[in-house]
């Protein structure tokens, strides 16, 4: 059996220094430096069970600032999914609520069925609480868009969804960010930090496991976090280390550090490290940030088959071309494949340009074309996609005798199925070149019928990745053609 840590692998330390405290990890907070204890006492009289993470977490991230007020105006947590940081929440909303820190709280999801949810499960906790807990339920309110919990003491609980109008007009003495990651841009979070910036011993708690590059808020608060510049943004995060293995249980135990507790959790992560594709493993149970949640291609996997070493040059007689356009145009790549005698593919950056025309010149025209220097056997094109601007080039190419294959329908999603299930199973190898791995980091899944084919999520070009896709494609279905024999030389 796995036992979760209860510290953080990253986390802000105290102000204060001196001898241990009593937060049990040798620090030096203790009743004076932390409201924390006050509310691990307020769970108890309620009845419910803390797990040693979040009891620590309680302690450290309600320190106390010289002056009595919260040494943090915002902090962050990361941690794995399903160990618990739904249920810290309710305790910390109705501590605040409850000791009259928080005159308003607001709880905020990315929809207003998950901020729903959490604010139920404060109102069950509060209203099953026993006589004397200093929780007592005025009012409760349903209603959709003004669902409100109210206590006996005036302090009330509202939800709202992560839009840009989110809280407008409020002032807010306890703001809750769940899943913070799936802040795609600064809308929501320019709209909601500031219904905090009024009251003078306010808290932001934002909490999620880690997302990926489009996570744009989660990502700069957790790197000002990390720069520990700001005394008043406190950072605390169970992540696995960066390069652990997916099946290290060491890593397990660094990012859920409810493991052991929580009796079912093992198993879990056990079946999700079969089930779920390797960049979902990583951010919803490694808690570690990836490139992208929704990667076409295993960027791990191909960043392995890296060999500076790989060229065409040995194989010239069987290789395979293919390109394809931006659809702004102002990007356009060519690749070269060709298949071993063991039957992996290796591949190579044979051109790339900055325009349709450019590429135009230097494939199909000028002097000495690229098409006609390589000399592939075959070559493969996109005509649905923005590669058509290149149209009267590729069939002209195929006029003069030389065979081309146009990847069109439903072969696209084929192209790319195909290629991302090679790079996972290493049949794919190639030097290294900064183009292919940034245009396939940054490459997604798009529905196409029952399968997917390529799409970029935000700004960026992926013709690099169909071009290298469409080149694996074309040498692994379209034969070399039959040479002549030789004449045996005695």
């Amino acid at each position: 059996s796995l036992v979760g840590s209860t510290m953080p692998r990253l986390w802000s330390r105290p102000l204060i220094e001196g001898p241990s405290g009593k937060c049990g990890c040798g620090c030096s907070l203790s009743e004076d430096s932390s409201f924390g204890f006050e509310a691990v006492r307020f769970a108890g009289r309620l009845g419910e069970r803390l797990l040693p993470w979040q009891r620590w977490w309680l302690i450290h991230a309600l320190e106390r600032r010289q002056g009595g007020g919260l040494r943090y105006r915002t902090v962050l947590t990361l941690v794995a999914r399903q160990n618990g940081k739904s249920f810290l929440l309710k305790i910390v909303a109705l501590w605040a609520m409850a000791s009259g820190r928080a005159r308003l709280v607001l709880g905020v999801a990315q929809s207003a069925d998950i901020a729903r949810e959490s604010w139920q499960g404060a109102v069950d906790v509060a209203r099953d609480a026993p006589v004397g807990a200093g929780v007592e339920v005025d009012a409760v309110r349903r209603a959709n868009g003004e669902q409100c919990l109210t206590l006996g003491n005036g302090s009330r609980y509202r939800i709202a969804a992560a839009t840009r109008s989110a809280g407008r007009g409020l002032s807010v003495d306890l703001l809750i960010l769940d899943e913070l990651r799936e802040h795609r841009d600064w809308g929501s979070w320019s709209a909601l930090s500031k219904t905090t910036s009024a009251r003078p011993d306010a808290l932001t708690v934002g909490i999620s496991n880690a997302g990926d590059d489009n996570s744009v808020v989660l990502n700069s608060l957790r790197a000002a976090g990390l720069s520990g510049e700001d005394e008043s943004l406190g950072l605390f995060e169970w992540s696995a280390p960066d390069g652990v293995a997916l099946d290290d249980r060491s890593g397990w135990v660094c990012s859920n550090p409810a493991l052991g507790h929580v009796p079912s959790l093992e198993r879990a992560v056990c079946g999700e490290l079969v089930m779920d594709p390797p960049a979902v493993f990583r951010t919803e149970r490694l808690c570690q940030r990836v490139e992208q949640l929704n990667a076409a291609v295993d960027v791990a996997a191909w960043r392995d088959a890296a060999d500076p070493g790989v060229s065409l040059e040995a194989v010239r007689d069987r290789v395979g071309l293919a390109v394809d356009v931006a659809p702004d145009g102002l990007h356009v790549t060519a690749v070269g494949a060709a298949v071993l005698d063991d039957g992996r593919v290796r591949v190579e950056v044979l051109g790339a340009w900055e325009s349709t025309d450019a590429a135009r010149r230097d494939l199909f025209l000028g002097a000495d074309p690229l098409v006609e220097a390589v000399s592939p056997y075959v070559v493969g094109w996109f005509p649905g996609g923005p590669a058509g601007a290149l149209s009267a080039e590729f069939r002209g190419l195929e006029s003069s005798g030389r065979l081309v294959r146009a990847l069109a329908g439903g072969e696209v999603a084929q192209v790319c199925q195909g290629f991302a299930d090679l790079v996972a199973a290493s049949r794919v190898r190639h030097p290294g070149d900064p183009l292919l791995d940034a245009h396939l980091a940054g490459a997604q899944k798009l529905a196409s019928g029952d399968g997917w084919r390529f799409t970029r999520n935000g700004v960026g070009h992926v013709d690099a990745a169909y071009a290298v896709a469409g080149a694996v494609h074309v040498v692994r279905t379209v034969p070399l053609p039959e040479r002549p024999p030789r004449a045996a030389i005695f």
